[in-house]
């Protein structure tokens, strides 16, 4: 990990409009002890410019209702400022580094958030209103869990002091280390005052959640613009691995607030040369040199720090000094309680002298150490077995905080040694390589029985092994370790189509016999007579019924042979076959080469072309394949075309309704040298015609729904233009609503139409709503998919006038709707000044005439009342739409105007 860091340690004189800095920055952490028992350390970082506040000791809260008072334990003791504690220690001319300590004993397992608060933060705090009235508070959370390990927060390495610069970027890395080996994940949060998150705290402008790198810490803020200062929380949370699992779980998570002040800058930082992550396996010294230079040819300071340095013994790296470039050297032998899943960080800090604005600048690396690796390793064949045995690598303990837990064994079918690279561990998938056992850190042996099915004579093995330990991590691979089964019974080759037929079809099946060389078939033990038997069964997978078909006798070992069967009268046009030599010596069952298959041929039509493919389960390794055609068609002459090493391949360019007919000859070998190689075998002979079963691709449409006119008209592009070639109709489809499903509503042939105009009603009221789908039909009746639908809305219209004049002068005498659309019918209910009912109606013209339903006569003049209920016609459906008011109704014939 790399990151460049503009920082500056001491505050520029021109912040003189800023309010003096008390509290800066700080952080609670926690150190278990024994049991429940926790020492608890508040750190802060204090400005002592121009400001006379400072903490002899501060209250500490454990979550659990207890707190206590811890006093100050760094810096000169007993202090001139504080008599009974420490005084704390200057880091910079204006900057104190204060620790306070004290234990606790809880009670139990449970959730506890620790935190402590200091009155108050210093005014002027851009991102926090009433900054001055606002206090400095911190939190850390312990969660006590009974099923994980003991558990102890990071702790915070890199001071956070650093001061941003006007148009650069700012980075900060708090440095944490984890002395348990503890996965870390950084965020940032809003600052705390009183126990809660600030009010109205927020964000330095261009900073964001996303400024922070979850994985490594690093804070990046692009950039700042506005000299001020402001205050951001880092949280760092602790997840902890439950031990034989791979699950990791909340342990925990330290809040740092830190103040960071922005001001210019015309200095530069000193540079500190690139620096790679890189592994070291324990036991194994690492020393690599840093080198900072500075381009004013300042003073530079170059100094380290990271959790290698904490341990015992730890790693070095002296502090030098020299003028414009100072080189160091960082060296570090870890030992087996080292070797951890998560790297260590370490952090180089570079420092110049100039007089007027100090600034530093960081580099990081990321440093693993890996277990050693087993060794010695053998591998011995055993009957269809082979037994793998190892040394224990030099990382073997069972104690500790991350003891050996077992071993990995991994198999490749060739004798293919890997050397893993720098930071490599375990065996990864790329190898060939694949995990065939797991034991636990007590056994260094390993039977390997291919899961029960034994292994395969005439293949080379090979093997590796890894430790692995409690937190997942893994060892370097071993060197690889090659054995095969002794060749004591016979070891198939072939089983090839000579002839296919529904009947009559014929294979012809090879085998090569047992070595009488020791280690091999043992003649003396196992005389003869010797026996081959060849048994068949159609069929490649499933249960197979085997039955004999031929037996070969030699009265001794001399006379054996490499031997070949035709098998005859087969359906080999439809069905594979499977075939197994048996091995007698003397009449006793000595035992079987592996089951073979013949190479079996699929295939299936399509537009113009045929797709092939095939399978065989055979005990050798096929890597390539070779396609014959019958050239012409009929003729029986096959032609090579083509080869591949996958088992399907594609014929094209083929002419539909044509029949063409194929077969497949498979290559392989064994990885044993000693036995014959290449090996051809060929399938069945397989015929197909091509037919067009592709539709065309879906139209691109739209609907332009037209509520003037009332109509839909749809527009689309032909396919014949982009996706299709032989597209010769078109079919719209419709639905009324979302829920209905699309029917025909009208078939195009004529290809160069690319658009309709539909006009609907429903129950004789115009509609424009529903769902419309446009698709291709080709020639050969294949109608392209409807991929997408386009639904568009009626837009109802519906209103009644709010007065009317029902006196006989054939004017306005009927309170009726004006003009509407889209409305299917309504439910009005008219009512008089006391709630009587005076009129309804499912008629949307309405059509009142001012007269009472009940007594048939006039209504006096006066205000109405009505409710009515308008059911509009909608893509969705039926949509019932709520009207109220008023109507003046006015039975004198010299109405006033309105």
């Amino acid at each position: 990990m790399k990151k460049y860091i503009l920082s500056l340690v001491v505050l520029i004189a021109g912040l003189s409009n800023v309010s003096a800095t008390h509290n800066r920055a700080g952080e609670i952490t926690y150190r278990w002890i024994s049991g429940y028992t926790y020492e608890v350390t508040a750190t802060t970082y204090t400005n002592t410019y121009a400001t006379t506040a400072d903490r002899c000791e501060v209250t500490i809260y454990f979550g659990d209702g207890d707190s206590a008072v811890a006093p100050r334990i760094n810096g000169p003791f007993p202090g001139t400022l504080c008599p009974s504690t420490a005084d704390g220690a200057m880091i910079t001319p204006n900057t104190k580094l204060n620790v306070y300590k004290t234990s606790h004993t809880y009670h139990g397992p449970n959730l506890y958030v620790i935190t402590m608060e200091d009155p108050n933060r210093n005014a002027g705090i851009c991102n926090i209103p009433n900054s001055v009235n606002t206090s400095f508070f911190l939190r850390t959370e312990l969660n006590i869990n009974p099923f994980l390990s003991p558990n102890s927060s990071p702790v915070l390495l890199n001071e956070p002091i650093d001061l941003a610069c006007v148009g650069e970027c700012f980075e900060h890395n708090p440095g944490a280390y984890d002395a348990d080996g503890d996965s870390l994940y950084y965020r940032l949060s809003t600052s705390y005052a009183g126990g809660s998150p600030i009010p109205g705290w927020t964000f330095p402008p261009n900073m964001g959640p996303a400024s922070i790198d979850h994985q490594t810490g690093d804070l990046v803020w692009c950039t700042p613009t506005v000299i001020c200062q402001y205050n951001v929380a880092i949280v760092i949370e602790e997840w902890k691995l439950l031990l034989t699992t791979h699950t990791r779980y909340y342990a925990g998570s330290v809040l740092r607030d830190m103040q960071i002040d922005v001001a210019t800058c015309l200095n530069t930082p000193p540079g500190i040369t690139s620096l790679p992550d890189t592994c070291i396996v324990a036991g194994s010294p690492l020393t690599f040199n840093v080198t900072a230079t500075d381009a004013e040819a300042n003073v530079v300071t170059l100094s380290a720090s990271g959790g290698p340095f904490l341990l015992t013994p730890g790693a070095s790296f002296p502090t030098v000094s020299g003028v414009s470039s100072v080189t160091g050297t960082f060296s570090w032998t870890p030992n087996c309680a080292e070797v951890q899943l998560l790297p260590y960080l370490v952090t180089f800090r570079s420092e110049d002298n100039n007089p007027t604005v100090s600034l530093v600048n960081f580099e990081s690396v990321f440093i693993t150490v890996v277990a050693p690796a087993p060794t010695g390793l053998t591998a011995t064949p055993s009957g269809s077995s082979i037994i793998v045995n190892w040394s224990p690598p030099a990382c073997a303990g069972t104690g500790g905080a991350n003891p050996l837990k077992g071993y990995y064994i991994y198999r490749k079918e060739s004798c293919d040694p890997w050397v893993h690279s720098l930071c490599e561990t375990g065996v990864p998938s790329y190898t060939g390589y694949t995990l065939v056992g797991t034991v636990n850190a007590s056994t260094n042996t390993f039977t390997d029985t291919n899961g029960g099915l034994g292994l395969l004579h005439g293949v080379d093995y090979s093997y590796i092994v890894v430790a692995y330990y409690s937190d997942g991590s893994q060892s370097y691979a071993s060197g690889n370790v090659c054995a095969q089964l002794v060749r004591d019974v016979p070891i198939i080759t072939n089983v090839s189509v000579l002839s296919t037929s529904a009947a009559s079809g014929s294979i012809w099946t090879h085998w090569v016999k047992p070595l009488g060389v020791s280690p091999n078939l043992d003649t003396v033990a196992n005389p003869g007579p010797y026996e081959y038997r060849l048994l068949q069964a159609t069929g490649q997978t499933g249960p197979l019924s085997f039955g004999l078909v031929a037996t070969y006798t030699y009265p001794a070992y001399w006379q054996l042979t490499d031997t070949g069967f035709v098998s005859t009268g087969l359906n080999t046009q439809d069905n594979a076959f499977t075939y197994r030599v048996d091995f007698y010596s003397n009449g006793i069952f000595k035992g079987s080469t592996h089951t073979a298959s013949s190479v079996f041929l699929s295939s299936s039509p399509s537009d113009n072309k045929v797709t092939l493919t095939w399978n065989e389960l055979v005990p050798w390794i096929n890597n390539e394949y070779f396609i014959y055609k019958e050239v012409p068609s009929g003729s029986s002459t096959f032609v090579l075309i083509d080869s591949t090493s996958l088992q399907t391949y594609v014929d094209t360019g083929l002419v539909n309704g044509a029949t063409y007919c194929y077969k497949v000859q498979s290559r392989g070998q064994y990885s044993d040298p000693a036995l014959p190689r290449p090996l051809y075998n060929t399938s069945q002979v397989k015929c197909e015609s091509p037919i067009d079963q592709v539709p065309p691709c879906q139209p691109a449409f739209t609907v332009n729904p037209d509520c003037g006119l009332m109509q839909d008209v749809l527009s689309w592009t032909n396919p014949n233009t982009y996706c299709s070639d032989d597209a010769v109709r078109y079919i719209i489809y419709f639905a009324r609503t979302t829920e209905e499903e699309l029917v025909p509503l009208t078939t195009i042939t004529d290809m160069n139409t690319t658009s309709y105009t539909h006009l609907d009603n429903y129950e004789g009221v115009p509609s424009i709503a529903g769902c419309y789908a446009v698709t291709a039909v080709d020639s050969f009746g294949n109608e392209s998919p409807i991929v997408n639908k386009i639904c568009v809305d009626n837009c109802p219209v519906y209103e009644l006038p709010n007065v009317f004049t029902p006196n006989g002068d054939n004017v306005n005498d009927l309170f009726t709707a004006l003009p509407y659309r889209y409305v299917k019918d309504v439910d009005i209910k008219i009512y008089d000044r006391w709630g009587l009912l005076m009129f309804e109606t499912t008629d949307p013209d309405v059509r009142w005439d001012g007269t009472s339903k009940d007594s048939k006569k006039q209504c006096s003049d006066g205000t109405y009342f009505y409710l009515c209920t308008v059911n509009e016609i909608r893509v969705e459906g039926i949509k019932p739409r709520v009207l109220k008011g008023f109507i003046q109704l006015i039975n004198t014939k010299t109405a006033p105007n309105h």
